[in-house]
């Protein structure tokens, strides 16, 4: 596993936190909403995953009553399958523990099978599935796990 710093994105952060998005979907969030998001202006937070200065990763959450929505994670691709989307779970787990939250609901495309079974390795349970969510038309399993999230077996988060 790579060791990475979890921690809060500040505006400053702009720039990594778009070029992991850039990377990572098609199409991206806008910039702007990113921007805007980063400078507190919404109701996401950015939790950035770090080595040094350079983001590899992040997550986006959003408290919607007593549960936590995970909106976004991302990881830059060659920094994949090396424990970084695991921590920054985790990280998000947490913070949503402190702020009151009970359960983290999400999306997830039906054709990321990588993604589910990630989240599937920390407690996640399919609830159903969101016909169409996406602009282009893929479905999303809508998943949800109580807190504290399920750390997987083995694993050194």
């Amino acid at each position: 596993m790579l060791p990475v710093e979890i921690d809060f994105c500040t505006p400053d952060d702009l720039d990594g936190v778009c070029a992991v998005e850039e990377q990572s979907f098609n199409p991206p969030w806008p910039r702007e909403v990113i921007s805007r998001d980063l400078s507190g202006e919404g109701n996401f937070l950015y939790l950035c995953a770090r080595a040094g200065r350079r983001i590899l990763g992040y997550a986006v959450l959003r408290k919607t009553g007593r549960a936590a929505e995970l909106a976004n994670l991302a990881v830059l691709p060659s920094y994949r399958r090396r424990g970084v989307a695991s921590q920054l779970l985790a990280g998000a787990g947490e913070l949503a523990g402190e702020l009151g939250c009970r359960a983290v609901t999400l999306r997830v495309r039906v054709s990321n099978e990588g993604a589910a079974a990630l989240y599937r390795l920390f407690g996640f349970s399919s609830l159903g599935r969101d016909r169409e969510y996406y602009a282009d038309g893929e479905d999303a399993f809508v998943m949800a796990a109580p807190l504290p999230l399920r750390l997987p077996a083995g694993e050194d988060i």
